[in-house]
């Protein structure tokens, strides 16, 4: 059977400052943004952060993001992931991550993926992922069978 989606478009979400939120993502993940307008009282853009993910981002006035959660008590969305297009992607970013002071590097080997967090400047928590060739996705989904990497 053909497949009848593809990919994510995009992920909408509310930022407080949508420049600081475009400087972020541009240096961190050398994103381009493609539109970036304002209308009817509020400013929307499309950073591409890779070929095939668009984030959609809105500031609107009187609107502020909540910050720092839990997670599962962030709401609908409680965060996402983006996929690493290489090993040697993974931990450039991993570097970039700390660099930019936007978490402290801890990498979560998960069986099939390594997985690292990462806060965006309005508190939005969301993660890295680099999926291993050829490993199982049941590989190491339990928890108690993850090991952690330390940045050196």
């Amino acid at each position: 059977m053909t497949p009848l989606l593809d990919d994510i478009h995009h992920l909408t979400f509310v930022t407080a400052d949508m420049d600081r939120l475009i400087a972020f993502y541009e240096r961190l993940f050398d994103a381009r943004t493609t539109v970036d307008i304002e209308e009817e009282g509020l400013r929307h853009a499309f950073i591409e952060v890779g070929p095939h993910t668009v984030l959609h981002p809105f500031q609107i006035p009187g609107v502020d993001p909540p910050g720092r959660q839990e997670m599962f008590a962030r709401g609908r969305l409680d965060h996402f992931a983006l996929k690493a297009a290489s090993e040697e992607a993974f931990w450039e970013l991993q570097r970039r991550v700390v660099a930019e002071g936007a978490g402290d590097g801890l990498v979560s080997d998960m069986g099939s993926l390594l997985n690292l967090g990462f806060t965006d400047p309005d508190g939005g928590e969301h993660e890295i992922i680099w999926v291993k060739p050829g490993v199982p996705v049941e590989q190491g989904l339990r928890r108690a069978e993850w090991t952690y990497i330390e940045i050196e």
